[in-house]
């Protein structure tokens, strides 16, 4: 742990009782550190976080498994301190609400017009305006308008652009204590690097997996927008078996998917396929899971927004997941991590495009 960007003492970590850190896409991150409170020699409470940390002061969390490297949890201000007194010796305690560098990108509402911009070059600008956020992964959206408006919030703004173009916009934890790094990015398809997360054999580290298959999820997207101009009509339709597949077969195979219009807050920009295409990709996940990792069994630190190979037997929900959402709970005798995945696709047992065998340790 560091606050403020100096590395918690052993007396500081002693207080700690419990960490959690949830983790979900497009939603700001929040950790919350329970600290154990005491009396002195004279029956008086010993400094309680609230007296000792200023919010918005700083705290970043990082864990390591094994011998790999340390990793980020969250780095972020203190946003809210909640506390529990009691007379019974040993049940009082403090808790400090951590968010990620999101929530101070939320404070400021305003207009303001960036004239003869791409969407990439204004979100490198909105995220350059913030001293914590010392890196950004900005994907390619070239194409120049004449006036972009922002209305509202920095990242209300961002995540608007980024739905325009098939984007997310989101802040994660930065290389060194105190940054923070800004992506305006499609959601990864590759896996991640991480180990397979295994539900059988010997190799198993799950403990258990919910599987869900949502028929009514995936849809062809429309959209259409009148040019001011010419008083043409721009129009643009995706599906979402169009989209990359994480496995060999579309989630939903012989339907071809509802038809949706593009929601008029969405369709703001002269050609919507951009726009159309990521709505598109959002609503491909037909696939949802839910699963819990078996403490001590896993070495590896999960985030959202990664892809991680699921390895269930030789069921069609074996192949790649985008972890939607992360929970991790850290005590000082145990650490475990629950997660949510979506995918847009199934796998093919049959195909080949599955290795079923040792590496899922299968019997």
């Amino acid at each position: 742990m560091f606050f403020d960007g100096t590395a918690a003492t052993v007396e500081q970590l002693r207080q700690v009782e419990e960490i959690t850190v949830e983790q979900e896409m497009e939603m700001a991150w929040e950790a919350r550190i329970r600290l154990s409170l005491c009396l002195d020699e004279r029956g008086r409470w010993k400094a309680p976080p609230n007296t000792t940390l200023r919010p918005f002061s700083r705290i970043r969390v990082e864990l390591r498994l094994g011998a790999g490297d340390f990793r980020p949890l969250i780095d972020g201000p203190i946003a809210a301190f909640d506390t529990e007194l009691a007379a019974t010796p040993g049940t009082s305690a403090a808790s400090i609400v951590v968010r990620d560098d999101s929530v101070l990108m939320n404070r400021e509402e305003g207009i303001e017009v960036f004239e003869n911009k791409s969407d990439a070059t204004i979100a490198e600008e909105v995220f350059g305006r913030f001293t914590t956020i010392a890196d950004t992964r900005i994907g390619a959206a070239g194409a120049v308008h004449p006036a972009t408006v922002r209305r509202g919030t920095p990242i209300q703004f961002l995540r608007q652009l980024a739905d325009a173009n098939g984007y997310l916009a989101y802040v994660l934890p930065g290389e060194s204590p105190g940054t923070s790094l800004g992506v305006f990015d499609a959601p990864a398809t590759q896996a991640s690097g991480h180990p397979a997360l295994v539900l059988l054999g010997a190799g198993r580290n799950l403990q258990s997996a919910t599987f869900r298959e949502e028929a009514e999820g995936p849809e062809r997207t429309v959209g259409r927008v009148l040019s001011i101009s010419d008083q043409t009509i721009a129009t643009s339709q995706r599906s979402f078996s169009e989209e990359a597949l994480m496995g060999d077969l579309p989630a939903v195979s012989g339907d071809p998917g509802a038809l949706r219009e593009l929601p008029p807050e969405e369709n703001t920009v002269e050609d919507p396929e951009a726009a159309v295409t990521g709505q598109a990709r959002r609503a491909s996940y037909g696939l949802r899971m839910t699963a819990s990792l078996v403490p001590g069994c896993y070495d590896a630190v999960l985030s959202a927004y990664d892809v991680v190979t699921v390895r269930a037997g030789d069921l069609p929900q074996s192949g790649d997941w985008l972890l939607h959402r992360v929970t991790h709970r850290i005590t000082p005798s145990v650490y475990s991590q629950d997660i949510e995945a979506k995918r847009n696709a199934l796998s093919d047992p049959g195909g080949g495009g599955l290795n079923l065998g040792a590496a899922s340790g299968l019997f």
